[in-house]
């Protein structure tokens, strides 16, 4: 395999996010959720998603961790990013969230590999501060799901 081609500049990395947004073929939570991620560090964007992707599919397999893990994500302190991903999906369908997790982290990780070889933009976040912006949930490990959480479908595989 060859080396990355050297590029003259710095490449901006959130040029397939803002595309994504602007995609009226993508549906709207999609759109939503490429915008969100628009300005978050690589590395922080790509995890972050995954890290919420495994607790989502936790939970809709009923894995005796995944409510947990999901309120834990939901409940921590840090910027809001991971709230605001899941809230923009949340009610529309847990498989829907699953699919649409799924095609986001694919985009982070591309830009995530983009961001390690080549020269960046320097992202402009959109948050504030580090800390949330408004009153944080506490989750009972046993917090009741809704009806969307019905629709799960486990990735076949």
């Amino acid at each position: 395999m060859s080396s990355p081609k050297k590029l003259p500049g710095r490449i901006d990395i959130d040029i397939t996010l803002v595309d994504a947004s602007l995609d009226h073929v993508q549906r709207p939570e999609r759109r939503a959720i490429a915008a969100l991620s628009i300005g978050v560090e690589a590395n922080d964007a790509y995890y972050s998603v995954v890290e919420l992707l495994e607790a989502v599919h936790l939970v809709g397999t009923r894995h005796p961790d995944g409510r947990r893990k999901l309120g834990r994500i939901l409940g921590e302190s840090g910027d809001d990013y991971q709230r605001s991903i899941y809230y923009a999906l949340a009610g529309r369908g847990a498989s829907h969230m699953l699919d649409d997790l799924e095609w986001l982290a694919a985009i982070l990780k591309a830009r995530g590999s983009v961001a390690r070889h080549h020269a960046v933009n320097d992202p402009i976040s959109p948050y504030i501060s580090p800390e949330p912006d408004g009153p944080v949930g506490a989750f009972a490990p046993s917090f009741p799901l809704g009806r969307s959480w019905r629709t799960f479908r486990a990735p076949a595989g």
